[in-house]
């Protein structure tokens, strides 16, 4: 139901008095007539089933169960100005990121608009900005990420500002071409993490044949036909990208253009075996990139205490166990003859 927009509830002639506002109710109780209304057209209320929630310093993870057996993690973000939801786009990834925890399990499947708009109608109205950061690559399911994204922003019901959306990804050219063609004042980052195409290969596998020229040179497109300012993150990994050389490297790149840059450290993830970053070579870095007159922040990820942090959210099933785990792990047979992985 969640994933009908304005137009297609209409062209189900709703009764006197039902509205499509009401369709996002946070009521965990619907209306009884929005409740019958829905089953008398075959439409399911809700998608999801809150099965944990686990409460930290400044976050909260939320684990969603959903009919196939699977469950996926969507993170509330406590800020000064409001709250951020970051929410999931897939169950799983294909893209096998060696710092993140998301996509040790590979790609299962797509959220559907339904089950990625839920996840914000969960989280309650206190939520003013929404991030695609949580598990999976959300232009790697472009058509239900942006359909979501139209029922969110429709005035008619949540009438979320666009503003308050942003996009992460990986960067996949023939979507980033796309996304510069709709008309939707979104924000953009870019999750780069390499100068050379030799390291970013080695980190993201699954990206390899994304020339990473053409990943930048599209995010620039975008930002310059919406007038606009691509940020791109890049996690700092010593010895591997945070040498002198790297740093000029994206001085050449984004120097006198629209960009910014956001450093990180990296979040530990089980069985991955990286470094984090020191302050000093992590300032350095950050200084020879400013001084280039490039705009640069370091940002420190909020929700590690309770493994919600960038990188740490991992697919799993409606029992809360991951479903990928350290080698050895033995598999287990779940009653409609899913694999899974003990935890």
């Amino acid at each position: 139901m969640l994933g009908l927009s304005s137009s297609q509830f209409d062209a189900l002639l709703p009764p006197p008095g039902l509205t499509y506002r009401d369709l996002f109710s946070t009521h965990q109780d619907l209306p009884t007539k929005l409740s019958r209304w829905a089953e008398t057209h075959d439409l399911a209320p809700r998608m999801l089933s809150r099965l944990n929630r686990s409460r930290g310093g400044q976050s909260e993870k939320y684990l969603f169960g959903l009919d196939d057996g699977y469950a996926v993690e969507t993170v509330l973000i406590r800020r000064r100005d409001g709250h951020t939801a970051c929410v999931s786009s897939q169950v799983g990834c294909a893209f096998s990121c060696q710092f993140c925890a998301s996509g040790q399990a590979g790609l299962k499947r797509n959220l559907t608009s339904a089950e990625i708009v839920e996840q914000v109608v969960q989280l309650g109205p206190k939520v003013n900005r929404i991030v695609f950061m949580g598990i999976g690559e959300p232009l790697n399911n472009y058509d239900n990420v942006l359909g979501a994204i139209r029922i969110l922003r429709d005035r008619r019901g949540i009438d979320f500002p666009t503003t308050g959306i942003t996009i992460s990804t990986i960067g996949i050219p023939k979507a980033l071409k796309q996304l510069r063609e709709e008309h939707l004042g979104i924000n953009l980052t870019i999750s780069l993490h390499a100068t050379t195409q030799a390291v970013r290969d080695r980190l993201i596998p699954g990206a390899r044949k994304h020339d990473i020229r053409e990943v930048v040179a599209r995010a620039l497109s975008w930002a310059e036909r919406h007038n606009r300012t691509a940020t791109f993150v890049y996690l700092i990994l010593p010895g591997i990208n945070d040498s002198v050389a790297d740093a000029q490297r994206l001085v050449s790149m984004f120097a006198d253009k629209p960009a910014r840059i956001n450093l990180m450290r990296w979040n530990p993830v089980d069985g991955v075996k990286l470094r984090r970053t020191d302050d000093r070579t992590l300032s350095l870095f950050r200084h020879r990139i400013a001084q280039a007159g490039i705009p640069v922040v370091v940002r420190d990820t909020q929700g590690s205490d309770i493994d919600a942090a960038c990188g740490q959210l991992w697919l799993r099933d409606l029992e809360g166990a991951r479903a990928a785990s350290p080698a050895g792990a033995k598999p287990r047979v779940h009653p409609d003859g899913k694999l899974r992985a003990k935890a």
